[in-house]
Formats: C-alpha cells, sequence, structure tokens
C-alpha cells in the first residue's frame, strides 16, 4: 500500500521539494489506510476464527469416529465368532471350554475390552472372561438381554453404559443374540469396552476449558462425555436442539448452538459412526472462540497506533527518502522474482524423479527428516509405507526396459492419486520401490491406505505373465511412531524393510505392518 500510494506522487516529487501540505496528505492518506486495513482485518478475523474452528471440529468428529468404528469392529469380530461356534456347534460345558482360552487372549490383545461374557436363555452367567463366574450371577434385566429376548435380528446391539456388576467399572455393551437351531432365544454373547478407554483417547485432544467431547447413540442417550461426570452417562438429550438437524440421511455437520447440559453456547460438529448408532459430538466454547479473536483484536490495535505514531513522527524524513525506495524497491522485486523462478526450477529438478514425476529419494528423505525432527515437539503419529513391484526384474525381462518404465509410471500415479492430504507424500524411493510418509496417521490408518493401493494395482490388470497371479502386484511392508515412541528416519525405515521382507518372503502381493 506504501508502494502504491507513493508512486501517484512521484511526478510531483521528480523536479520540485516536496511541500508540507504534500508531506502531510501523503501521511493522512497512510494513516487513514491503515486504519481501514485495521478495521476489515479485525471483522475478517472474527469470520475466520469461526470458520476455522468448525473445519477443525469437523475433522476432530470425523477421526473420532473412525477409531470408534474400528474399536467396535474389533469388539464385534469377536462376539460374531463365539455366535456362530455355538450356534453351530450347540451351549454345552465342551464349547464354552473351547472359548475360555481364545477369549482371555483376545482380552489381553484389545486393551479396550473389559471383559467377553456369555449367557443362557434365564440370563444365567455362562462365561467370563475375566474368571470366576459369581454365585448365582443373573443379568436377565440388563437392556441388552432384555433387546436380544425380544428382537430375533442378527445385528449388533449398542447398550447404554452401564456399571459391570463383576468389577464395578463403567463399561459400555456391545452384543450379539444367539439361537437354538429352531431360531429360538439360547441367550446372550457380549463384550464390554471401558468407558475410560474412550476417555483416554479424547485426552490428548486439547478443546479448551469448557470444549466438549460426546458420544452419544442414535436416539439421544450420552454414552460417554468428556468432562467425565457419572450423573451424566445414560442422560437423554434427544430434545437437544442438535438432535433436530441429525435426520437419518444426514451423516455429519457443524453447527452453533446452546448446550442442553450446561447452557455454553458452542461450535458443534457431529458425525455418525460408520455402522453403528452412535453419534459422536465435537465442540468448542464459542466464548473461548471469541476470547481468543478479542486478544489479537487488541494486538493489532496496539501494533496500529504505534505504527501511526512512528509514520507522524517520521513523515517529514519520507520526502528525501521516497525516490530511492521506489527504485531500490523496484529492482529488488525484479531480482527476486527471477531468483525465485530459477531457484523453483533449481529445487524442483533437484527434488522430482524424471520418469515418474513425483518427489524423489533425496525429497523423500529431506521430507521424513522434518517430519522426524517436527514430532519431537508435536509428538503426533507418523506412518512409513514401502512398496515393492512384485517380480519386476522379471517384467522388465520380458516385456523391456520401456514397457517396465510405463509400469513404474501406472504404480506411481496410483500411489499419487491416493495420497492427497498435503501433509503427505509419496516418493520414488529407488528402482522399483516407493515411499509414502503418513503424518498425523497410525497403524490402522496407514494400513487401509496400503490396501486400497494394493488392491487398485491389482485391479487395473497390468498383464505380468511371469507372475503366478498374472497381473502386476505390490507387497506392502508398514512400520508407524505412535504418540510418546521414540525414533529415528533410519530406524523407522529399517522397520518398514523388514516388514516388506516378510510381505515378500511370504507370497507376496500383501501387506504387513512391523511394530
Amino acid at each position: 500500500m506504501l508502494t502504491k500510494k507513493a508512486s501517484i506522487f512521484t511526478a510531483e516529487w521528480t523536479d520540485a521539494k516536496l511541500k508540507v501540505g504534500h508531506v502531510v496528505l501523503f501521511v493522512s492518506i497512510v494513516c487513514i489506510s491503515l486504519i481501514a486495513i485495521s478495521a476489515w482485518g479485525i471483522f475478517n478475523s472474527l469470520e475466520y476464527h469461526l470458520h476455522d474452528k468448525e473445519i477443525e471440529m469437523s475433522n476432530l468428529s470425523k477421526t473420532l469416529s473412525s477409531n470408534i468404528e474400528a474399536t467396535l469392529t474389533q469388539a464385534d469380530s469377536v462376539l460374531l465368532g463365539v455366535k456362530e461356534q455355538l450356534e453351530s456347534e450347540g451351549i454345552n460345558s465342551d464349547n464354552l471350554r473351547k472359548l475360555e482360552e481364545p477369549l482371555e487372549s483376545q482380552q489381553k490383545r484389545l486393551p479396550q475390552i473389559h471383559g467377553f461374557f456369555i449367557y443362557d436363555e434365564q440370563g444365567g452367567w455362562l462365561l467370563n472372561s475375566n474368571g470366576s463366574i459369581p454365585v448365582g450371577a443373573n443379568n436377565s434385566d440388563r437392556d441388552y438381554f432384555i433387546y436380544h429376548r425380544d428382537h430375533t435380528d442378527s445385528r449388533p446391539y449398542i447398550g447404554p453404559s452401564i456399571r459391570s456388576r463383576s468389577t464395578n467399572d463403567w463399561v459400555m455393551t456391545v452384543s450379539r443374540r444367539i439361537n437354538h437351531p429352531d431360531g429360538s432365544f439360547a441367550g446372550v454373547a457380549i463384550a464390554t469396552i471401558y468407558l475410560n478407554y474412550f476417555l483416554g483417547l479424547y485426552e490428548g485432544i486439547d478443546t479448551g476449558k469448557n470444549g466438549i467431547i460426546n458420544l452419544v447413540t442414535s436416539s439421544g442417550l450420552i454414552v460417554v462425555r468428556r468432562p467425565f461426570h457419572e450423573s451424566e452417562v445414560g442422560l437423554d438429550i434427544s430434545k437437544w436442539e442438535i438432535f433436530t438437524l441429525i435426520k437419518p440421511d444426514i451423516n455429519s455437520g457443524t453447527v452453533t448452538i446452546k448446550s442442553f447440559v450446561d447452557g455454553v453456547k458452542r461450535i458443534i460438529s457431529f458425525r455418525r459412526v460408520n455402522g453403528y448408532p452412535l453419534v459422536v459430538l465435537a465442540a468448542f466454547d464459542r466464548n473461548e472462540v471469541l476470547s481468543d479473536w478479542r486478544s489479537e483484536s487488541f494486538a493489532s490495535l496496539l501494533i496500529s497506533v504505534i505504527l501511526l505514531l512512528i509514520l507522524s513522527l517520521t513523515g517529514h524524513r519520507l520526502t528525501t527518502l521516497i525516490r530511492k525506495q521506489i527504485q531500490t524497491q523496484r529492482a529488488l522485486q525484479a531480482s527476486q522474482r527471477n531468483y525465485i523462478k530459477a531457484n523453483n526450477a533449481l529445487k524442483s529438478m533437484a527434488l522430482k524423479d524424471g520418469l515418474t514425476g513425483i518427489p524423489n529419494r533425496r525429497h523423500f528423505d529431506l521430507f521424513l527428516e522434518t517430519e522426524i525432527n517436527q514430532r519431537k515437539r508435536k509428538n503426533n503419529d507418523i506412518s512409513l509405507i514401502i512398496i515393492d513391484i512384485d517380480f519386476f526384474k522379471l517384467y522388465n525381462d520380458h516385456y523391456g526396459h520401456v514397457q517396465g518404465d510405463e509400469c513404474l509410471k501406472s504404480v506411481a500415479l496410483i500411489i499419487q492419486n491416493n495420497v492427497n492430504r498435503s501433509g503427505d507424500l509419496a516418493a520414488r524411493y529407488g528402482g522399483e520401490e516407493f515411499t509414502i510418509v503418513l503424518t498425523n496417521t497410525d497403524y490402522i490408518g496407514a494400513f487401509l491406505l496400503a490396501e486400497k493401493i494394493r488392491i487398485e494395482l491389482e485391479k487395473i490388470n497390468i498383464e505380468h505373465i511371469k507372475s503366478p497371479l498374472g497381473v502386476v502386484t505390490i507387497s506392502i511392508g508398514i512400520s508407524a511412531l505412535s504418540e510418546g515412541e521414540l525414533g529415528t528416519p533410519k530406524s523407522l525405515i529399517d522397520t518398514a524393510d523388514k516388514a516388506l521382507y516378510i510381505a515378500k518372503t511370504n507370497g507376496k502381493n500383501r501387506t504387513v505392518i512391523s511394530n
């Protein structure tokens, strides 16, 4: 703005010394412009803050929904196996004994699991993965038992949060109905999940002093809420304003409304948990968002006042400096543009693979080292995927190097199309190997992406008659650093490479996670 306004008066300043009035006019225009820009920035900042929080909460609810879905799916998969075994082999002492050890093993493997239980058609305890069965224990009064007794559907049932009768812990229930051969009710298989497990997931998320994370059923009952208060477990908030927006055909959204529970006005993002009758709510206190905006606005005003004072005090010196400033600035801008253009061209050549057009090994090394160093401050998840084309030497020998190059381009294109987040990187590691660095992503997220790429490549059917499958396939190794884990680029690469070796030596065309 200063350069633009100064250019208006260049012709008047060329042949004569500026008059005092010109200086006053110039400084006045600059001051008015500065005030206008500051005012516009303050009001625009308000809209930006609110919009930024809406996006942040939407991303947060999406991530939480995915984590909860994975947690429930793990537990339900075990229950489905128990149901199928008991329905096919019958509910008897021998079959129950066969299930004890596998269920105890699954409980130890899954930290979220409080326990696995099996009840007969009267509610009596048949199996407890936590140990012995209490004398006379009966759960026929529990909500999940009554539901399965009175409903014949085979879908999993998510019950309200309850206190465990065996350990007194707060748990969430996932259950399935067990039938006799004639289809009549034979009992219930249930997995209980610690509410503290969900609270642990939420613990590292900063939502401010009055921010909340809420997991509720589709009918409006609170399953678990952070901050956690026992009195709020099971609270019915179906009459809350946000539930008028959560219609069957709406999976997610963001609104600003007043909380039914504590009366605080919040920016709330909701998202359904795929496959289960649950909804994740994540929210920021709107006043806290505006508090940040007020602080920034005050700082902006203070800076503007200081600048106005400086401009007023130094206005009389502008007459002797403006011409040189314009000339120097133009020269610097021209030099800067030429420098940036040349630098970008060199940088692009140095960091891009000439064949596939994606980042090369050097770019990958620099990116991974940078992310590992940043992780020391942020302590976030980071995952590494190493991809190797199966039987590629045989492919080159049979089809020729020209066709081999086309194969590499096709694989690189599929990888690049699937790695589309701004904070991630896909690169050619060397030869027929590719790498993907995923920030803020754990083993599960990396595995899902790797499998998507592997399956997509297999589906396009690139002919490879020297491969047992007849098409080009890839083997994939995955390593990751989760919150609290220490590591270096070398250790992360070595770990992923070991996983890749296992994938290659165990049949290829598969994905292996190495811990």
